[in-house]
């Protein structure tokens, strides 16, 4: 929509009172148009609504769930590689194999914010699917490779490319799931079952001559990614008003039930003043130091975890099935905190409980990292038990995610905040296995003991976002006269940015 529109509106700064009224001039939200057309039709029910909400999920749900799993897939491939003999293929030297670890979130990290404005401005869907086109090609390649230099292009390439993919998941869910919604989606596509599959595969190629072993799972790997990137295209919508799956009805109720939450659907105007109050936005800086601590636990096991299982006595084959259990311990991660947020919500609409879980999770993730570190090296099984506890990072991480993509409005600060939060996660993915030193294999107490600072850091960061977001709300709930209204005519859809908007609240 290229209409211009001129609003007076309520601005509001995250540490100062409700400031006087001023004109801010921008293209609305891609949902404004469909709203203002339905106007005069009569309102939806609850029934409605809940019909609606099933169909979107059974369209979008499973396609969001392999959009993260098949990335999931992609990044442990080096690492069920390293158990067939890649390192010794590639005649990798000392830390060499650590570098190849690191070298992926090179990529992601470089390419972060270019995709974040390639998703603002092209269609979000068709730009998943053709990445995941070129990430598939470049899997297979992989699986060519004779030296560390041709891996290593490899996996920055592949970075690089899973960079849109994520984001993009956080920012179709948040078009179409209201903030209370959102968590239990989030739990259901987000897990990790992808270890599972990996886990099968990585058992079943161990057959092969082991010459092509982890070459045949590179390639195995790609050909999914490059069929399943057909079905992106042809089956996601891009938004809820190109949505060919709904009628022109439905397509109202989508986005209607979103007002309340003032985060509107989409907008593709680039707005640069959204960029500078996403800097000057302590929230920001917040969950990006959080990102950064809290994924160093994955940067480390992704790519170690099959060589600390292996140095416990097992076989290759063995140990990728006994890395299995790590994606159960996952997904009961990201169910119990994703759906404990949502059934708590229900239950008390009027507590925060999301960083509640948060810290919870961590607190096991914590218990577990600590028996990692001090248990006797002879203890086999107690070791194992507690790597695959170390693995209950998952949950408190994706629900962080939710945090961040409920307490972002305005478009252009919301894809570019997705970003900036990856861009941690790119950070301490590619610091992690750093700390995972050759010479200290297969306990690597070094990186252990920083996986449990990580997680001392993880919880202090996020108790202060969590205390941001109260004392603001508080603030707001002072200056807000129409704080009880559903309908804001200066506001809705009108694509403001959550500090901007004094009837937006925020969730922790």
């Amino acid at each position: 929509m290229t209409e211009k529109t001129t609003r007076r509106s309520n601005v509001t700064v995250a540490s100062g009172d409700v400031q006087d009224v001023k004109q801010i001039p921008r293209d609305r939200d891609i949902a404004a148009e469909l709203t203002e057309q339905f106007s005069n039709e009569p309102g939806f029910d609850r029934e409605e609504e809940q019909k609606l909400r099933w169909k979107i999920d059974m369209r979008l749900i499973p396609i969001l769930f392999m959009n993260i799993t098949l990335p999931a897939m992609d990044k442990v491939t080096p690492s069920t590689g390293a158990l067939y003999g890649l390192r010794e293929d590639l005649n990798l030297k000392g830390d060499q194999y650590a570098w190849i670890g690191s070298a992926f979130y090179f990529g992601y990290l470089f390419w972060c914010f270019p995709s974040s404005q390639i998703l603002q401005r092209l269609p979000v869907a068709k730009s998943i699917s053709g990445t995941m086109v070129a990430w598939g090609l470049v899997l297979i390649g992989a699986g060519f490779s004779k030296s560390f230099v041709p891996m290593v292009i490899t996996r920055i390439l592949l970075g690089a490319l899973e960079a849109p993919v994520a984001p993009g998941n956080f920012l179709i869910m948040t078009m179409w799931y209201t903030r209370k919604e959102q968590p239990v989606r989030t739990g259901l596509f987000y897990t990790g079952l992808a270890t599972l599959i990996t886990g099968s595969l990585g058992w079943a190629v161990g057959f092969i001559h082991s010459d092509l072993a982890w070459r045949s799972f590179f390639w195995i790997t790609g050909v999914i990614t490059l069929i399943y990137a057909v079905i992106v295209g042809i089956f996601l919508p891009d938004n809820p008003v190109k949505a060919k799956f709904i009628s022109q009805r439905e397509k109202y109720v989508a986005v209607e039930r979103m007002r309340a939450d003032q985060l509107g659907i989409e907008n593709k105007t680039f707005i640069r003043s959204q960029i500078w109050e996403l800097v000057k936005d302590p929230k920001t800086w917040l969950m990006f130091f959080f990102h950064v601590w809290v994924s160093i636990p994955n940067g480390g096991l992704t790519n170690f975890a099959p060589l600390i299982i292996n140095g416990l006595g097992y076989s290759p084959q063995r140990s990728t099935l006994l890395m299995m259990p790590t994606g159960a311990i996952q997904t009961l991660s990201s169910y119990l905190c994703n759906f404990g947020v949502y059934f708590c919500i229900r239950r008390f609409p009027n507590l925060q409980l999301r960083g509640a879980f948060v810290i919870g999770g961590l607190v096991v993730g914590m218990i577990a990292t600590v028996l990692l570190y001090t248990l006797p090296t002879d203890a086999y099984a107690r070791r194992l038990l507690a790597l695959y506890w170390s693995y209950f990072y998952l949950g408190p991480y994706i629900v962080s995610l939710g945090m961040n993509s409920a307490n972002t409005a305005g478009h252009t600060k919301k894809v570019t905040m997705n970003a900036v939060v990856f861009a941690g996660y790119c950070i301490s993915n590619i610091i992690a296995p750093q700390f995972f030193k050759a010479s200290q294999a297969p306990l690597y107490p070094l990186g252990i003991g920083v996986m449990l600072t990580s997680y001392v850091l993880s919880i202090s960061t996020i108790s202060l976002y969590m205390l941001y977001c109260w004392k603001e709300n508080r603030r707001r709930n002072r200056a807000d006269s129409g704080v009880d209204q559903r309908v804001h005519t200066d506001t809705d859809f009108n694509d403001m940015t959550d500090q901007e908007n004094v009837h937006f609240r925020y969730v922790w």
